[in-house]
């Protein structure tokens, strides 16, 4: 009898693990991002990123987006439209390819390039 139980122990300790393990991983934010691929040189390249938790909109982030590209790396931060929404407006002055990144809070929202068509 005692040896079945200590033979039971382990295997309860793995289960309450994995179930611990699999509720710290559906309980972290998920991000939807929205941004144009394409934009042209005199308007503002803006994109929007949704945050949410268990489908719930999530407010209170810092967030920033970092865009490398001919004139160097700016790092711009993001407007809280409310709801679990944040925007991002950037002039993309002289045209060319631009890397970005997004990051909300201190997780990867997104990354892409996005081409200015010059003037």
């Amino acid at each position: 009898m005692v040896g079945m139980r200590l033979r039971t122990i382990p295997l309860l300790v793995v289960i309450v693990a994995c179930v611990a393990a699999l509720g710290a991983w559906t309980d972290r934010p998920h991000f939807q991002t929205k941004a144009p691929l394409v934009t042209a040189a005199t308007k503002p390249w803006t994109a929007v990123v949704k945050v949410t938790r268990r489908g719930r909109p999530l407010d209170g982030y810092r967030a920033f987006v970092t865009l490398t590209g001919p004139r160097g790396t700016e790092r711009v931060p993001a407007q809280e439209l409310g709801s679990g929404l944040y925007r991002f407006r950037v002039k993309l002055a002289g045209g060319g390819f631009y890397s970005y990144t997004i990051l909300v809070g201190d997780r990867l929202a997104g990354h892409g390039t996005v081409y200015a068509v010059p003037n």
